[in-house]
């Protein structure tokens, strides 16, 4: 009669341990989830803001900016020196 109640309560221990194993594995998918779309979002915006420094970073940008708000100007093709490495 013990060894029927001890198997007893191992099967419903068992039987529990399954439960919240299954349980507690759900709730990880969905975290597992929420962090890839999550992961995803960052991505875009990643994405975004390194389009949008390319953009200031744009050569013609650099030479509008540098003559309209400073006042420089090229330099004539005569005066440019070049220096090899």
């Amino acid at each position: 009669m013990r060894v029927l109640l001890v198997l007893l309560v191992v099967a419903v221990a068992s039987a529990l341990g399954v439960v919240y194993t299954k349980y507690r594995s759900r709730l990880l998918f969905a975290e597992v989830q929420r962090l890839e779309q999550e992961l995803d979002a960052y991505d875009e915006e990643w994405g975004q803001l390194q389009l949008e420094q390319n953009t200031w970073a744009e050569h013609s940008r650099i030479e509008r900016m540098a003559h309209g708000r400073l006042g420089m100007l090229l330099p004539p093709r005569e005066s440019i020196i070049y220096i090899k490495p």
